[in-house]
């Protein structure tokens, strides 16, 4: 695991939100579980007093300390200082070196938890989860200066920071692309253009808690065989019900149905399946239930298959004269199977019908992969029509969507998003610019910051 740098109230973060780790144990194996975490310090001290740790068989109250490192308790001198002896439980997000213990000033051996080795999730996806998250107390490194910077500055900025996001995401797109390409399973151009559509559409599908799960699913899937083998929708979910691990028990005559079909099917693909326990159910509403998220996914894999939907996607850019529209369209119409429309997990009815997709993620999709697919595809296959329709799209759609990092951006920096481009122009200058301190490459922070007090100026950003 490649140990990022993070700073103690990122790591704070992580810690206050159990939903990123479970089976909590201390360096020497016993047993932790948080009764109340306490009340975070913003003076001198440990980071959090008053909190209540149920460690093995026996409640202490105290105080808990966060760090990057174990060693960073003895490098802060903390052992020395008489505000750290009520210091409970010390959290560090990373292991070292470091094989000594941490001790109080009074000589008493504090607990120690690394919190990195109980994630459930990895830490690239827990970053990705906080900074699209930021906290009430989140502030850019230019918040109540930037005022000094006409809105003109700001729009052109974030219009370039907006296609860079837009080139970005067709280059991580591209890089997928070439390792496809050079699969001996996957035969023609058709095949590998389908096979990025679905993984990254089902990437989509996955929201935080199931991002990874999707992808791994999708690559699971071999599309070239498939397409023999798949004749209906009954079909198309027992393969991906099957290959996603949900086909070794019988709760319904629906799954009797998927499990008999897979039985048939899976000699015939020859394919890996994954662990049902590698999904995500826990504090999900029902209709964001993964098993949902798999029906739709299983309708758009058969839409792609039979219904050519990738080339239909291509003609929506050249034909259509509300291209966002009919795209939105496109997707909500895709229809899943009758049982998940009053199911939201087998055995279990919903109480009224589902939709299974909503408008706004829909809207991601879109954003997020059809518009950064289709600009690789123009540019790959030197259809100028195309790129110019796509590039128009991103540039003119207005774009209704809001989130946390538009919220705060758009109160922070005072402008409004007209489209797409400025929405996700505002959300790769907070990922890449803000969040990472990297104000001497940005136009904002130019004209707000001499270079030399930057850093200093950075010391004020919260997670």
């Amino acid at each position: 695991m490649k140990k990022l740098t993070l700073n103690e109230n990122f790591i704070s973060r992580i810690w206050l939100n159990a939903s990123y780790y479970n089976d909590l144990k201390t360096t020497d194996g016993r047993f932790v579980n948080v009764i109340n975490y306490g009340i975070p310090n913003t003076d001198s001290g440990a980071d959090f007093s008053d909190a209540l740790i149920k460690i093995d068989d026996v409640i202490y109250s105290g105080d808990v300390e966060i760090h990057q490192t174990v060693n960073d308790w003895n490098v802060h001198k903390h052992r020395k200082d008489a505000k750290y002896n009520k210091v409970i439980l010390h959290v560090a997000f990373w292991d070292d070196e470091f094989s000594g213990s941490s001790l109080s000033l009074s000589n008493r051996e504090i607990h120690t938890v690394i919190l990195s080795k109980f994630l459930v999730s990895s830490i690239h996806d827990v970053w990705k989860d906080i900074i699209n998250n930021p906290s009430p107390k989140f502030k850019l490194p230019c918040y109540e200066s930037n005022n000094e910077v006409s809105t003109e500055i700001k729009r052109e900025w974030i219009k370039d920071v907006g296609m860079a996001r837009l080139i970005y995401r067709a280059g991580r797109i591209k890089s997928r692309k070439n390792i496809l390409s050079e699969d001996l399973h996957i035969s023609s151009k058709k095949d590998v253009w389908e096979k990025i559509f679905l993984e990254f559409t089902f990437e989509a599908l996955g929201f935080s808690k199931n991002k990874t799960q999707f992808l791994n699913l999708s690559k699971l899937i071999d599309l070239k065989k498939t397409k023999k083998h798949v004749v209906n929708i009954l079909d198309a979910d027992a393969i991906l019900f099957g290959t996603a691990g949900f086909l070794c028990e019988t709760k319904d005559e629906y799954q009797t149905d998927l499990i008999k079909r897979w039985n048939e099917l899976q000699p015939l693909l020859k394919s890996d399946s994954m662990n049902k326990a590698e999904w995500h159910f826990f504090r999900l509403r029902p209709l964001n239930f993964p098993t949902l998220r798999i029906a739709y996914a299983s309708a758009f894999m058969l839409e792609i298959i039979k219904s050519d939907l990738l080339k239909r996607i291509v003609f929506c850019f050249k034909n259509s004269n509300n291209v966002f529209k009919d795209l939105t369209s496109l997707f909500l119409e895709i229809d899943f199977s009758d049982f998940w429309k009053h199911h939201y997990d087998f055995g279990k009815k919903s109480k009224k019908e589902n939709s299974v997709i909503g408008k706004s993620r829909v809207t991601d999709i879109i954003i997020n992969v059809v518009i950064p697919l289709m600009y690789l595809y123009s540019k790959e296959f030197s259809d100028e029509e195309l790129f110019i329709k796509v590039k128009k799209a991103y540039l003119t759609t207005k774009d209704k969507s809001i989130n946390n990092v538009l919220d705060v951006m758009i109160k922070q920096l005072d402008v409004k998003p007209a489209n797409i481009c400025e929405s996700q122009g505002l959300i790769h200058l907070h990922n890449f610019y803000c969040v990472k301190g990297n104000c001497g490459e940005c136009k904002i922070g130019e004209k707000v910051f001499d270079k030399f007090a930057v850093k200093e100026v950075l010391k004020i950003i919260l997670y």
